[in-house]
């Protein structure tokens, strides 16, 4: 299980996938509240993209499908 807290970067810039329900109903997921979202036009997504790749933790890239921009899917259980 992923811990934001214990990585300061992604802690500084996610969202729970949860509370935003364009993107929930978008994506169909079984278990969103096990998602983190990290919008690129909001969030240093290259610094999470790091971060993550760093601590060798999973994530999905995604274009978002109601702007010009992108986010990260991040599952937390994983």
């Amino acid at each position: 299980m992923i811990y934001p807290q214990n990585l300061p970067i992604l802690n500084n810039n996610h969202e729970w996938l949860i509370d935003n329900d364009d993107y929930v109903d978008h994506l169909n997921l079984n278990n969103p509240q096990d998602y983190l979202i990290v919008y690129s036009y909001i969030h240093d997504i290259i610094d999470v993209t790091k971060e993550l790749i760093q601590y060798n933790i999973e994530f999905t890239h995604k274009i978002c499908h109601l702007s010009d921009e992108s986010y990260l899917l991040i599952n937390i259980k994983q």
